[in-house]
């Protein structure tokens, strides 16, 4: 309807997986390489999870395109299958002939084994994908990886590619698919788009459509980013129906309004989104961050004071607040051998945490975690909270982990982690005539955190949260909506 207003020659945002429209974010790009990765190496197993509409099938289309010629592949769409039925699907994907009327289970793996061994032998390589896996029977994941077990004494003759929701990393962890698990030699969990990566995939569809403008305004995008948490599939939805709500003004350009409008039309007035509340088990987290000195690089700049670096203890077992604190980031459910904070770091996220009152807490309007004295963890996620009558005053966040953080080099002139924090502390307006303490002091006033002229663990939150719209957020007074 839009198409001609806005000299567009086709539709920019259907949820179609159209090649032509196939836009790899950073985050994508990495997923493909750690596909490709695992595809090289001598494992059976591949694993990629992702939320609903992150883009993890548009990943696997990217990764089909670019296998070799000599490859040959079984795409499996309908995960809803029983063992034979999984073989039945394997033999028609790969052209296997059999007799339908009658086959047993072993004439089936017998077929795929001679199959496979003639596809070695004719240096081809053999690949299942699997989409939906996280709807995959026990049974029938015990059935792929009996499967692999054919190999040479280098390579397997059968490699697995699995694609699911974040629930396929919890049903891999169940102890009769444990040697399964082991298998896997390659994985990797898709999270949504930053703020960049939802203006460029935006301006990318508009253009491959026709468009000669941008149709978006800055503010818009910040808008249908957040309103879309940076998920694909949910930014297509927006920015269609967004598009249309311009086009009923007859305005040129996309408003913020009118991604108001097209969220109301997707969600209904009241929709309001739930956060995942799960039953509670023991695991161990990270608890505190130790505020460390960090050594001054060459440059005169950082020669003026030592900057603090969160570092990661370990603490004891806690519950369900972790497991909140993972579904507020849209993460897998977390493991219960490794500590959640430094299980974290392979998302690239980070905990911070020391001890301050709970309103000092909340500034950055993030969600934390406080520490009880009976060890457990209590999960805050909105302004309102009031803390457990146990809280000993500690806390854990847990932010966007800033570029270059674990790769702090003392000879270096100045590291990455140290130039994104002078950047940092510029875009907030201090002199960087004064000595990085009193720049320090300057935000945190700002801010409203405690002064202490160090990079503490609540200062270095409210810098990371002002910079990444992209996360969760604390939800906001009910009282404050009123006024």
């Amino acid at each position: 309807m839009y198409l001609n207003y806005f000299g567009l020659h086709t539709e920019p945002f259907s949820i179609a997986p159209d090649p032509q429209f196939l836009y790899l974010s950073e985050r994508h790009q990495e997923a493909l390489a750690h596909l490709s990765y695992g595809l090289q190496g001598s494992g059976g197993f591949i694993l990629l999870t992702g939320e609903v509409g992150t883009g993890k099938t548009t990943v696997s289309r990217a990764l089909l395109e670019q296998l070799p010629e000599q490859t040959r592949t079984a795409f499996i769409l309908n995960p809803m299958l029983n063992s034979d039925e999984l073989l039945a699907t394997l033999c028609d994907e790969f052209g296997i002939e059999y007799n339908k009327n009658q086959v047993t289970a072993k004439q089936f793996i017998d077929k795929l084994s001679q199959f496979l061994l003639e596809a070695h032998a004719q240096n081809q390589q053999c690949v299942v994908l699997i989409d939906e896996a996280q709807h995959l029977q026990p049974q029938v994941l015990e059935q792929l990886r009996l499967l692999t077990n054919l190999e040479t004494n280098q390579n397997k003759l059968l490699r697995v590619i699995l694609i699911g929701q974040p629930e396929l990393q919890d049903l891999l962890r169940r102890r009769e698919l444990r040697q399964l698990a082991q298998r896997i030699t390659a994985r990797y969990h898709l999270l949504p788009l930053q703020l960049a990566d939802s203006e460029r995939y935006i301006n990318y569809r508009l253009q491959v459509a026709g468009a000669q403008r941008g149709l978006f305004d800055k503010k818009a995008v910040k808008k249908v980013h957040l309103a879309s948490e940076g998920i694909p599939r949910r930014l297509n939805l927006l920015c269609d129906r967004a598009l249309l709500a311009a086009y009923n003004e007859q305005q040129s350009v996309v408003s913020v309004r009118h991604i108001q409008i097209a969220a109301k039309e997707l969600d209904g007035p009241s929709h309001q989104r739930e956060e995942k509340s799960r039953g509670s088990w023991l695991q161990l987290i990270v608890a505190g961050v130790v505020i460390a000195g960090l050594t001054g690089a060459a440059n005169w700049y950082w020669r003026q004071a030592e900057i603090a670096q969160p570092v990661v203890e370990q603490t004891t077992p806690i519950r369900s607040g972790i497991e909140l604190m993972a579904s507020a980031w849209k993460l897998p459910n977390p493991p219960q051998e490794q500590a959640f904070c430094e299980w974290i770091q392979s998302f690239e996220l980070l905990c911070v945490g020391a001890s301050a009152r709970l309103d000092q807490i909340l500034i950055p309007e993030l969600p934390a975690l406080l520490t009880l004295k009976n060890g457990d963890y209590q999960f805050v996620s909105d302004v309102d909270a009031s803390p457990n009558n146990d809280w000993t005053g500690e806390f854990v966040i847990v932010i966007a982990q800033p570029p270059g953080y674990f790769d702090v080099d003392a000879d270096a002139e100045q590291s990455v982690y140290q130039q994104w924090l002078a950047r940092q502390l510029s875009e907030h307006g201090v002199d960087r005539r004064d000595g990085i303490a009193e720049q320090v002091r300057h935000v945190q006033q700002q801010a409203g955190v405690k002064v202490t002229g160090q990079l503490d663990a609540l200062t270095l939150a409210w810098l990371s949260a002002n910079e990444n719209e992209s996360g969760p957020r604390l939800a906001k007074s009910k009282n404050s909506e009123v006024r």
